[in-house]
């Protein structure tokens, strides 16, 4: 199940084109991170699509933050980044570029 065209949208509207982990407007390369993992024979949880759990890092899933989210998994959790599979991503606060905050279902952030 590929991610929403809308969901894209509100990660890139929210995100204003910058890495939401390290703050760089300027990648060659962006992609778009679950933090709540789709798992390998993927899921049919809309859930897992929303902006909520996605956010737009540079790099790939080996490079940039999107490289150092998947090897730094510990810290990754300990950010809000990472989510165990129990976890709402409604809920628990993520550590951005820009301070701690909670993401919505809409593309917005509020302020931890």
């Amino acid at each position: 199940m590929a991610i929403p065209a809308q969901s894209v949208e509100q990660v890139h509207a929210r995100s204003g084109w910058m890495c939401e982990k390290c703050g760089t407007g300027s990648s060659l390369r962006w992609s778009i991170h679950h933090r709540k993992p789709r798992g390998m024979g993927g899921t049919r949880n809309k859930m897992i699509h929303s902006p909520a759990n996605l956010l737009l890092l540079c790099g790939s899933g080996t490079e940039g933050c999107h490289g150092w989210v998947e090897v730094n998994r510990t810290v990754g959790y300990a950010d809000g980044l990472l989510l165990h599979r129990n976890d709402d991503p409604t809920t628990v606060p993520v550590v951005l570029h820009y301070g701690t905050v909670l993401l919505d279902d809409e593309g917005g952030v509020q302020t931890c």
